[in-house]
């Protein structure tokens, strides 16, 4: 009852509360999404319904002034005239695109996009907000810490909301397969457990404000190099293991409300054309209840975009999802109404679900922003993200005694906060920050706090002679180098190329970073340290020489505050490599020309750079590495890298100890298991150590090498010891213990067709901080076998859940494990189930209605070819069972309107917690921290 008096207080003035409004009964807030999406739908014309499943280019504008658009060339579709609509006060002109327009007759909302990752910029309007610079993905993902991209998320969601947008194209998930990617600081590691984990708590921090999440870019876009028209080969293993499974993560454990699908052909149709990728394996296998949107021009065939699900065409105008093309489809009966509605039915779900059907965004609200605590956050987000490389002799951290230092390098990394570019050319511009720190504020902010009495000079490189003679009478130099990686190209070194630090898009103004750091390292090497600001892996054929080197990647606007903090030690590093540095420019899955960046190949498909390719053969890239991808190729062929996926120094150390793996028992079944372990901090200085717990499979499961399976990042003062538990369930989204096996493993059209086994056998658990080292490693035999009802078994002739058995690793030491570890006043959180975290920040209810999945496309596995009759039939027969409920339960609707009937509570009870903050926020932004 107070559930329900409370809920009254929360409808927003113009939704209805019961009854109908004249002709439009879907704006019944009592009834659920699903129920007010039919009525909603049933009432469209197809001229609507056409209109609202593509991306329109209209002036908001409310000045009074018309925007004309002539870009000529090639590009006529862009060209065109934009009388101002005045829908959003004080949104100035984007000629991108990036809103479906709303019908007022029928109470649809304009839906505004802006781009996410490192910062809300680039939306439906041209005049960016002020928003927090928050650190690249990459730098998020080497926290190892799951509550601070939850913040991350937070910040997003909240500045996107403020902003008056509806959905944020992001995160970015793609694998950091090689290092020449250009987009890799979008992404998150190389790993897709981290990857998976990171980005469900990124989605949870911007659903949980009200905006729709977008995940990006499913699937294969792993290079940047003839993006548009390029195609990847992956076997089904790896497409399943590795490149799918981060995606899949955050479908089961976050809920996304969107995908965007990605512009390369995968695996032989372009994946958004492609059943394959988004009914089979998203909807299918994963279950799936949101819509898909297609990067822009990266839709190729009407008809099979359409089949294929595809909900929304992005673009500067519609291309393939036009009224002409669409309703010929349709008079051809290649489609049907019933394939169009299928495109709208969830994309409405999902914005009423979000309340975006019932409360206009028709103001900015700068007001529920606090940028100096969101800042805070992005320092913390810099600072733990660092990862220290180097520290030969406790070089680091700096204190009073040098007298002077050398700061040395670029502008974009030496005296400006270094950001992630967000532009198709290499710049320093990232979003309208409210503020940035630059390296020498930083310092001379952390020198003054200190009390020291030392000198920073600043030399720009661009006379390496001249930095040389600074560095040589410095006592200690900063050599802070980068790269310049952007969208639309990869990068063509791993060394630091040269800077074109000229802003005019049309001239060049190119500095070397190259001799600066020779010059530099001639004059002072043993005193040098090298701040790398860069996307990823760099050669380093210098690191023999310089006593310490920080990757401090793209730190964002608080980048001078967060490196200067760790530099002198008042924040100790605790980052780790989400990915692997390696020795040379050819190696692991970059290891030739055919794996990376492909080779042409007469596949019948326009190929070469540019949206429409320039007539060349097809660039295909051969995944040949299988599942040997990042750490797992070094394991797999004894290579040792530079520094592996993992690691990361700290000013003090750790000790690991007592390991013990317990089999986990659900009425008398093996479920999992969990995996404790002691860590000491055993140096003199307190701080946080990532622990990451590794999984061999039996041989039968065919993997080259362990697997990250989870982590937990403790804090501890000097000598303290905690005592950690992790557990790792059978069911949890990543498979931990199974492996992939597909229907056709020589077919790679049917990659998604298959199961995943899990093997019976001994496990191999391993635990350390790095995946080359785990000094703690035992071996657990496991039977879970399926039973009849579905449940996992055991086999093993012990069902009695008292009797689990413990092992005892290669334990260090023979230290009393009696310690207390109710240390303080800990947060006990140690339940450390990662995979399957409780979704309810913000009381959202996960279990959805069930007859969601009756709503979903019923066209699913149309364009699979001859062998593929047995998913037909099974489609066949669902549509037949779905059309019929949908067809009674809408004449129930239409003739009885029995709400009470039909769930009508069910949406008071779902949403309640779900969308309690779009009715707080207004004026009461302290609820928010």
């Amino acid at each position: 009852m107070t559930a329900l008096i409370f809920m009254s207080s929360l409808v927003p003035a113009n939704a209805m509360t019961g009854g109908t409004e004249g002709d439009r009964p879907w704006m019944n807030t009592e009834l659920s999404a699903e129920e007010r999406t039919e009525l909603l739908i049933d009432a469209m014309t197809m001229e609507q319904k056409i209109q609202q499943i593509a991306i329109s280019r209209f002036n908001e504008n409310d000045t009074g002034e018309t925007v004309v658009i002539k870009k000529g060339g090639t590009s006529k579709y862009q060209n065109g005239e934009f009388a101002p609509q005045g829908t959003l006060p004080g949104c100035e002109w984007q000629d991108t695109g990036r809103q479906i327009q709303g019908i007022d007759e029928l109470g649809i909302p304009t839906i505004r996009m802006t781009n996410g990752g490192t910062g809300v910029k680039g939306g439906s309007c041209g005049n960016d907000p002020e928003a927090t610079g928050l650190p690249s993905s990459l730098s998020m993902a080497a926290t190892f810490n799951s509550e601070l991209n939850y913040e991350a998320g937070r910040i997003l969601g909240e500045e996107t909301r403020a902003f008056a947008h509806h959905v944020l194209l992001g995160p970015g998930m793609n694998l950091v397969r090689h290092p020449y990617n250009g987009r890799n600081y979008e992404y998150f590691s190389e790993d897709p457990y981290l990857t998976g984990i990171m980005a469900s708590e990124q989605v949870k921090g911007i659903q949980d404000q009200g905006v729709q999440a977008q995940l990006k870019h499913l699937a294969g876009n792993e290079q940047e190099t003839e993006r548009w028209t390029m195609g990847v080969q992956v076997p089904s293993q790896a497409m399943n293991e590795l490149y799918m499974l981060p995606f899949e993560m955050v479908v089961k454990d976050a809920n996304p409300a969107s995908v965007m699908c990605s512009f390369p052909d995968v695996n032989g149709t372009y994946a958004c054309d492609s059943s394959e990728l988004l009914q089979d394996a998203l909807r299918r296998n994963w279950g799936f209840e949101g819509y898909v949107m297609s990067d822009r021009r990266a839709i190729h065939d009407t008809v099979a975009a359409i089949k294929a699900g595809m909900n929304v065409e992005l673009d500067w105008a519609p291309q393939y999802y036009t009224q002409e093309k669409i309703q010929d489809a349709l008079d051809s009966g290649q489609v049907t109404e019933d394939d169009i509605d299928n495109l709208l039915r969830p994309r409405y779900i999902k914005m009423i679900e979000f309340g975006h059907m019932d409360e206009p965004y028709d103001k900015f609200m700068p007001e529920i922003v606090d940028p100096m605590l969101n800042g805070a956050s992005a320092r913390k987000m810099a600072e733990e993200g660092s990862v220290l490389l180097k520290n030969e002799d406790g070089f680091l951290p700096l204190n009073g005694e040098p007298k002077s230092i050398a700061l040395i390098g670029l502008e974009w990394f030496a005296s400006e906060a270094k950001m992630s570019p967000r532009s198709v050319r290499d710049n320093n511009e990232n979003v309208n920050t409210p503020y940035t720190v630059t390296p020498q504020q930083g310092l001379e902010n952390v020198i003054k706090e200190l009390g020291y009495d030392t000198k920073v000079t600043y030399n720009n490189g661009r006379d390496p002679e001249a930095a040389a003679k600074l560095a040589a009478e410095s006592d200690v130099v900063l050599l802070m180098v980068g790269d310049n990686p952007h969208e639309t190209a990869d990068r063509d070194t791993l060394g630091f190329p040269a800077i074109d630090l000229d802003k005019h898009p049309d001239r060049k103004n190119l500095v070397e970073q190259e001799p600066l750091i020779d010059a530099v390292m001639e004059a002072n090497a043993e005193n040098t340290v090298v701040v790398l600001k860069t996307s990823g892996t760099v050669l380093m054929p210098w690191l023999d020489d310089v006593p310490a080197v920080l990757q401090a990647w793209f730190p964002g606007m608080e980048d001078g505050n967060a490196v200067a903090n760790l530099l002198y030690g008042k924040v100790n590093p605790s980052g780790k490599l989400p990915m692997t540095f390696g020795a040379t420019e050819r190696e692991a899955a970059f290891a030739t020309e055919e794996q990376y960046p492909g080779t042409r190949q007469d596949t019948g498909k326009v190929g070469g750079p540019g949206p429409y390719g320039n007539g060349s053969d097809q660039l295909i890239a051969k995944y040949t590495e299988g599942l040997e991808m990042g750490y797992r190729w070094y394991e797999a062929n004894n290579m040792k890298p530079v520094f592996p996926f993992g690691y990361g120094l700290s000013y003090t150390t750790f000790e690991y100890d007592k390991l013990k793996v317990k089999k986990i028992q659900d009425k008398g079944s093996v479920s999992g298991i969990d995996v404790s372990f002691t860590i000491t901090n055993t140096g003199d200085v307190a701080g946080k150590e990532a622990a990451q717990v590794y999984l061999t499979l039996p041989d039968e499961a065919g993997q080259p090498t362990k697997r990250l399976v989870n982590f937990e990042k403790v804090y501890l003062e000097i000598g303290e010891s905690e005592r950690v538990t992790v557990r790792i369930n059978h069911d949890d989204s990543n498979h931990p213990f199974s492996y992939f096996v597909p229907e056709e493993p020589d077919n790679l059209a049917n990659w998604a067709d298959g199961e995943w086994k899990t093997a019976k056998g001994k496990y191999r658990v391993h635990v350390g901080g790095s995946s080359a080292d785990t000094p703690l490693e035992t071996d657990v035999p496991l039977n879970f076998k399926l039973s009849k009802d579905d449940t996992i078994g055991n086999t093993n002739g012990n069902n009695n859940s008292n009797n689990e058995d413990e092992n005892e690793g290669n334990i260090k030491g023979n230290k009393d494990d009696n310690k207390d570890n109710n240390k303080g006043n800990k947060d006990e959180k140690k339940d450390n189930n990662k995979g399957n975290k409780d979704d309810n920040k913000g009381n959202k209810d996960e279990k959805k209605d069930n007859n969601k999945g009756n709503n979903k496309g019923n066209n699913k596995g149309n364009n699979k070819g001859d062998n593929q009759w047995q998913s037909q039939w099974r489609y066949q027969l669902r549509y037949q069972l779905q059309s019929q409920w949908r067809y009674q339960w809408k004449n129930q609707l239409k003739n009885q309107w029995q709400y009470q009937q039909l769930g009508q509570r069910q949406w008071q009870y779902q949403q309640l917690g779900q969308r309690q903050w779009q009715y707080q926020q207004q004026g009461q932004h302290q609820w928010q921290r």
